[in-house]
């Protein structure tokens, strides 16, 4: 099927393609809002830069533009003013390739945002392999409740658009609500959104959902067993803006150290489970380059930040290349001991970092939410069975992670409030009477 909302509506008029919660459009009436919308304007051969909403006007702005061929440059609306202004003056100064459908800009967490530019062929191949993984059912309905100016709610769009199924849209802070819609069949969420949620004593998943897919950053096995108990359908992915989102998707049969298998037309390459490696992607999906900054070598795949491995289990993700903490010569994954301290009974979260140290050269540190069940003693003796290397040496309790504009854990606020906590005096690497320290 195509990406466009002209085809859609000659074949799928009067079927519902945009649920709010004060309307239904049928594909026709978006095909007619699409035809009568007025789209940002940029230079010929640049893409136009738009806010992204989470409204209907974004649905049918991004519907017209595909239909007219005009890319578009997705501005995040979470961005302040400075960095709205920022982005759109890069969109205005850089030519995309005459294929672009969409810039999207990463949540530069790390410095400054890349501009992925991803082509109309890669937004096709990216609901391909999508639907050839999930399939569609006649009555689906997918849950829009992540943010259009990233792949995440993007792709839930190019999806919808064209496996001509309705999208549910509505305010995010809503979600239970949401999640208990009677159309919903299908949703997409990240781990805090997830989180917020089993908070909720009232969250119950609506009587026809059949999969949330978890993904956006690593999802801690103890959080999705915690999902699954309470009936919802978690099915974890894997993907990034570079191949417009999920390239791995799992199911409940999943190891919980896996992310799930290579969707269909994808491979994926890393490592071993003893020695990770960055890994490669190639995908039908996969982004045209960089807006204004040199673009890696794309003939062979897409070289990831991500360390790994594959196997029969499916794709393992251990940590980030660039996060990797090196403590007494010993290599830490931080993503290994995350998914340890949330097995703890009472952790809710954490987020592990390497804090810079004169005689280990790091130190791994841990933020840790906690909830009433949590005892600091019986976590103090767990910790103290795991390799030495892995215990963190600076442990803070804090009330929530901080989080990115993308949901993601802030790793460098997660650092910069260790490191103004006050903690007792190092024990050695291999010490078993190591408390840890807990700081609000």
């Amino acid at each position: 099927m195509t990406l466009s909302i002209g085809d859609a509506a000659r074949a799928a008029g009067p079927r519902a393609a945009l649920i709010t919660a004060d309307a239904t459009l049928d594909f026709a009436g978006l095909a007619a809002a699409a035809a009568a919308a007025a789209l940002p304007t940029a230079a010929p051969g640049h893409a136009a830069p738009l806010i992204a909403h989470a409204d209907v006007a974004t649905v049918v702005a991004i519907v017209a533009a595909l239909e007219r061929r005009q890319p578009l440059a997705l501005i995040p609306a979470r961005a302040s003013a400075d960095e709205r202004a920022a982005l759109v003056a890069r969109a205005a100064a850089t030519p995309v390739p005459a294929d672009t459908a969409f810039v999207v800009f990463t949540a530069g967490s790390t410095g400054r945002p890349k501009g992925v530019v991803l082509s109309r062929a890669a937004a096709a191949g990216a609901a391909a392999i999508s639907a050839a993984h999930l399939g569609w059912h006649d009555d689906d309905a997918w849950l829009l409740a992540l943010p259009l100016g990233g792949v995440g709610g993007l792709a839930i769009l190019v999806r919808c658009l064209a496996g001509r199924r309705p999208i549910v849209l509505g305010d995010a802070r809503a979600l239970a609500h949401l999640l208990a819609h009677p159309a919903v069949t299908l949703a997409s969420l990240v781990p805090a959104q997830l989180t917020a949620l089993l908070d909720d004593p009232a969250a119950r998943p609506g009587p026809r959902l059949r999969a949330i897919l978890l993904g956006g950053a690593a999802a801690a096995p103890a959080l999705v067993a915690r999902a699954r108990a309470r009936g919802l359908p978690i099915v974890t992915t894997y993907g990034m803006s570079e191949t417009f989102g999920q390239v791995a998707t799992g199911d409940a049969a999943t190891a919980p150290d896996a992310v799930g298998a290579p969707l269909p037309g994808v491979a994926i390459v890393g490592g071993t489970a003893a020695a990770p490696a960055a890994l490669v992607v190639r995908t039908p999906a996969l982004m045209t380059g960089y807006l204004d900054e040199p673009s890696p070598p794309l003939a062979a795949g897409f070289t990831t930040r991500d360390l790994g491995y594959v196997d029969a289990a499916g794709v393992h993700v251990v940590g980030r290349v660039d996060d990797v903490i090196i403590t007494g010569g010993e290599n830490v994954y931080p993503a290994a001991v995350e998914a340890r301290l949330a097995a703890l009974p009472g952790v809710t979260a954490a987020a592990v970092v390497g804090l810079a140290d004169e005689r280990w050269g790091e130190l791994v540190a841990a933020a840790v939410v906690a909830a009433d069940g949590y005892d600091p003693l019986a976590a103090a003796a767990a910790i103290a069975t795991w390799p030495a290397h892995q215990r963190p040496r600076r442990l803070a309790l804090v009330d929530a992670l901080p989080l990115s504009a993308a949901g993601k854990v802030d790793r460098r606020a997660v650092a910069d409030h260790l490191r103004r906590c006050s903690f007792a005096a190092d024990s050695q690497p291999d010490s078993s009477a190591r408390t840890p320290n807990a700081a609000r």
